[in-house]
């Protein structure tokens, strides 16, 4: 029972500094891409958005741009990023796009829309 109770520990310690990055997830689908954005914090205290597009269904699409907003505590917009991807139906397209600025100060973020270029 002891060796289960370590062992157990040992993962849980093992996982902690991934699952510390992990701060929060969104995901948005429009019937045609679907986009997923995690927060995740950087080596030097920094923020950052790891986002993922991928085809929900077999169609040829052009490059599409990921718009994020950022939110501070008293409602006024931090800033916005965006994140131009082509993506694909076999696995999911990703780049990781950093928040510029006081990252300190940021309260909520969102995925708040899709475009597609020509």
């Amino acid at each position: 029972m002891m060796r289960v109770v370590l062992l157990s520990l040992c993962v849980l310690a093992a996982m902690a500094p991934q699952v510390a990055l992990a701060q929060s997830y969104q995901k948005y689908n429009d019937g045609l891409v679907s986009v997923t954005a995690k927060k995740v914090l950087e080596a030097e205290q920094g923020i950052a958005f790891d986002v993922c597009a991928q085809l929900i269904r077999q169609e040829k699409v052009s490059p599409v741009e990921i718009h994020l907003n950022f939110w501070r505590a008293t409602g006024g917009i931090l800033g916005q990023a965006s994140a131009v991807m082509l993506p694909e139906m076999s696995a999911p397209r990703c780049q990781r796009v950093a928040l510029e600025g006081n990252a300190a100060q940021l309260q909520r973020w969102e995925i708040s829309r899709l475009r597609y270029q020509r």
